[in-house]
């Protein structure tokens, strides 16, 4: 009897909850501070958190065909418009600014590029600026590749690379790269000179959505929540993301 009375209390007790796996389609530029605040949830949750997506070209494709399904998108803002019909609604939020900078390996020069004028002077000495390979569906790359077409740079060679930018210059491939700084902070044995100015331009505003398709809606809004409130805002700085500055 004993046995039989243990026996229906362990099936009255409800299930424990089974921990849940969300897909996050996320490029380069963000998953330094992403997984950062990925890994900090799933300790808290049980939850486990799979990246995928690489760069900006493939996450615009996968997002629109929903050929492999995520829960989680986060991508430029400008691409939220034609992402509309396949987010959860009123999902998308900011998450902040992506800034441009030089990049150095450890130990190099750094040059003054603080402004306009002395970030062209700049390039002009050095000959050749390297960025990540467009043609691989780099934004950023293509970003500074269209920088360096303007009229003020003509001489300046235009050297696309393979990967990410902080890792080819410790690798050699160039003296000085330009790109995203939080993906140059993440380089072992890389510098970051310092940030493009203002005046050119440069940076990438992203945000961040539930996906209509995600399998896993509650703990994919978990998740969003978790790595936008306030208390996450340190990471992202530390990341090299910026507040993205009020309309």
């Amino acid at each position: 009897m004993r046995h039989l009375a243990l026996t229906v209390l362990l099936l009255a007790l409800p299930p424990a909850a089974q921990a849940a796996e969300i897909t996050v389609y996320s490029p380069g530029i963000v998953n330094g501070p992403l997984k950062q605040l990925a890994a900090a949830w799933e300790t808290e949750t049980g939850n486990k958190v799979s990246f995928a997506g690489n760069n900006v070209g493939r996450i615009r494709t996968a997002v629109s065909t929903d050929a492999a399904p995520a829960d989680v998108v986060v991508a430029p803002t400008g691409d939220f418009k034609d992402f509309q019909p396949k987010l959860a609604a009123g999902s998308e939020r900011p998450l902040g600014r992506i800034l441009f900078g030089v990049v150095v390996k450890a130990g190099g020069a750094h040059p003054d590029i603080s402004t306009r004028e002395k970030f062209v002077a700049f390039t002009k000495k050095a000959g050749v600026l390297a960025f990540a390979d467009p043609k691989v569906g780099s934004l950023t790359g293509g970003m500074v590749e269209d920088m360096l077409k303007r009229p003020e740079f003509a001489g300046v060679e235009r050297r696309p690379i393979k990967g990410m930018i902080g890792d080819a210059i410790v690798r050699g491939d160039a003296e000085f790269g330009g790109g995203a700084i939080t993906e140059e902070v993440m380089a072992k044995g890389a510098e970051v000179v310092g940030p493009f100015p203002d005046e050119l331009g440069l940076h990438v505003d992203v945000s961040i959505a539930v996906l209509k398709v995600s399998a896993a809606p509650a703990e994919a809004q978990a998740f969003l929540r978790y790595v936008t409130r306030p208390e996450a805002a340190k990471v992202w700085k530390d990341g090299g993301v910026a507040e993205t500055p009020p309309k």
